[in-house]
């Protein structure tokens, strides 16, 4: 109990400092959109090397083979 008092307080004091004396140089911006579409694109090759198990999921079928149908030119 006494350890949530402290996350929360510690919270609060981190999420109503208003004052911040911070930079951001343009590096910053181009590595968080690097990694925003590397996110969406190892998102996208995940969904590819399962597509088929997902739908076999929201099929309710199960297929006989379980292994990953297709991986590519691997």
């Amino acid at each position: 109990m006494k350890l949530q008092k402290v996350l929360i307080i510690i919270g609060l004091m981190v999420c109503l400092d208003l004052d911040a004396a911070a930079y951001l140089d343009p590096g910053t911006g181009s590595y968080i959109l690097q990694m925003l579409v590397a996110g969406v694109l190892g998102g996208l090759y995940a969904i590819k090397l399962y597509w088929n198990k997902i739908l076999n999921f929201f099929k309710g079928t199960s297929s006989d083979d379980d292994s990953l149908e297709d991986l590519g030119d691997e």
